[in-house]
């Protein structure tokens, strides 16, 4: 989620000092406010884990162009109305000073702001505090219940409270947690880790109220200044920026419609949409354009990029891409540490079979987005196949899930976190999640077999495997046996005991590729059949005993074929 606020102009405390010729790790400052009434498991989760490693990951990400001196926010205004003097870029309050100032539902400590400007132009009462030292950016952290976080799945959201007054550079900003949808579950905490990532962004830089304000790499505006557009109630950003373009859509039937989209067209994201769609003519990267106030305009077109994580709801697996890093670039305040991730793809999760109750709410899709066709499905079951999210035009996308026993919230589908692991009884299809587990495609069904009963689970397409790199090629790992994978798509026969059950399945290799950075060259391959599994039979007490057997009876031949000789003399 993301909010437009109302723009007020800060500062450093040594104005001027900018320096341009080196560009260094960007530092972040994390103030946390009413954290404490939120329950003591979260409130430890969101400060000595979700924020830090959040607040690290975007400080290696980018670099910024440093400033000397502490940051300094400028009062808010008790009336909120102002005044402006000639070549000063800050605002002077009409009347009074605000007693408090806030950034979002935080209060800001008096010592973080400077001193009161009122309509004399000049200041008055004590002098500016002290400020925040060794921070380029101050994020304000509240765990609150607010208006906002009544609205439907709202985990966080965040946005800028103060621009600094010479490069427009966001230096403030605040990031609000829903206490009531924060969990302290081990299974959520990568999305919640992703989430907080995703709306610190938004106060950086990626907001469609501070598109107006990019600059470019001489640090000149992209838009003149000031064009507020009273619509959107935004500052109207240039065609520097964005421009409306419009295209022809394919739809149901062989018709055509117009379709309107916002692009973003600053050099760096031209150069990795052209380079990520293999289009040399790609006008930028389109803005989303459904989902309101908050989410129109302020994230990536979730159809053309899905699980990109600047989008603008959560599907699965979500990733930071070099167009996120551009777009942060582009922006004129920071330079970013590429690459970070070369491409979007859906690896390592690509969840595509649906439980029973999937079709317990569905939405209803329009007819001009239904399926022409689809191979293996009959016509008169096509309106039955669509995607479920609305923003992304409904294109079928693979989603995360997550499993309720009783109504009770038991694990989600991310392979990579242990913690998701089934229950030994309730391990259909032999998996194993962990921070080495991807998912792969089953061709069919697992069949679980004791010597006299025989059973399958309905609910089959996917699982979670752990998965290694190795010199011959990708490994599959079932119950710790391993399973080598030649070629993508080669159907892998697994055989497995767990307990006192046999395993049998087929999984569907990916590409080697996908997950090594290594991987043997075609003539380096070897034998498809290599990574053939023996058969167990689910009456014997132990895989090798069948083989034992016969290798037995076939030793004891000779023997019974020299007696009856003897016998027949």
């Amino acid at each position: 989620a993301q909010r437009r606020i109302f723009l007020i102009l800060g500062s450093f405390k040594s104005p001027g000092s900018l320096l341009w010729s080196s560009a260094v790790d960007v530092r972040l400052s994390s103030c946390y406010s009413d954290i404490e009434r939120c329950i003591l498991t979260v409130c430890v989760c969101s400060q000595d884990k979700l924020f830090p490693q959040a607040i690290d990951y975007l400080q290696r990400a980018f670099s910024v162009r440093r400033r000397v001196g502490p940051v300094l926010l400028s009062r808010q205004c008790a009336t909120n109305q102002y005044l402006r003097k000639r070549d000063d870029p800050h605002r002077y309050c009409q009347d009074a000073c605000a007693d408090v100032t806030r950034c979002g539902p935080v209060i800001v400590p008096q010592h973080h702001l400077q001193v009161r400007k009122g309509k004399t132009c000049g200041p008055s009462g004590p002098p500016d505090g002290p400020g925040v030292e060794g921070s380029d950016f101050v994020l304000y952290v509240s765990g609150v219940t607010t208006e906002r976080c009544g609205q439907e799945n709202i985990v966080a959201y965040a946005a800028y409270c103060q621009l600094e007054a010479e490069l427009d550079r966001p230096i403030a900003g605040y990031a609000n947690l829903c206490p009531a949808m924060i969990s302290s579950q081990p299974q959520e905490f990568e999305g919640m880790l992703s989430t907080v990532k995703h709306e610190i962004i938004h106060a950086l830089g990626f907001s469609a109220g501070l598109f107006a304000f990019y600059h470019d790499d001489e640090g000149k505006p992209l838009t003149p200044r000031f064009a507020m557009h009273f619509v959107l109630g935004l500052y109207q950003w240039s065609e520097a920026v964005i421009r409306r373009v419009s295209r022809l859509w394919d739809i149901r039937g062989g018709h055509k419609v117009r379709h309107h989209v916002h692009v973003l067209v600053t050099p760096r994201v031209v150069e990795e949409a052209r380079r990520h769609f293999k289009c040399p003519i790609l006008e930028g990267m389109e803005l989303e354009n459904q989902g309101g106030t908050g989410t129109e305009l302020n994230h990536w077109e979730k159809r053309l990029l899905e699980n990109e994580a600047m989008t603008g709801s959560h599907t699965q697996n979500r990733v930071f891409s070099r167009l996120t890093l551009a777009i942060m670039e582009d922006s004129g305040w920071r330079h970013t540490v590429t690459p970070y991730c070369d491409t979007v793809r859906a690896s390592p999760l690509q969840l595509t079979s649906c439980l029973s109750d999937a079709f317990a709410l569905c939405p209803c899709i329009p007819s001009s987005f239904y399926f022409d066709s689809i191979p293996d499905v009959a016509a008169n079951q096509l309106v039955f196949f669509g995607g479920a999210v609305e923003i992304a035009d409904f294109c079928p996308f693979s989603q995360e899930f997550s499993w309720h026993l009783s109504g009770e919230y038991q694990r989600n589908s991310f392979c990579r976190v242990s913690e998701n692991q089934p229950d030994r009884w309730r391990n259909y299809g032999a998996e194993q999640y962990g921070p080495d587990s991807v998912c792969l495609y089953q061709k069919s069904a697992f069949v679980m077999e004791q010597c006299t009963r025989k059973m399958t689970y309905p609910d089959w397409g996917s699982g979670c495997y752990k998965v290694a790199c190795s010199a011959q090629g990708l490994l599959v790992f079932v119950q710790d046996r391993s399973f080598l994978c030649v070629r993508k798509g080669q159907p892998l026969s697994v055989s497995v005991r767990v307990n006192d059950w046999v395993y049998n399945g087929v999984l569907v290799c990916p590409a080697c590729s996908d997950f090594c950075d290594d991987c043997p060259l075609p003539h380096q391959l070897p034998p498809t059949n290599a990574s053939r599994s023996i058969p167990i039979d689910p009456c014997s007490s132990s895989p090798g005993l069948v083989v034992s057997l016969w290798l037995l009876l076939l030793n004891l031949l000779p023997l019974v074929a020299g007696l009856l000789l003897c016998h027949c003399s």
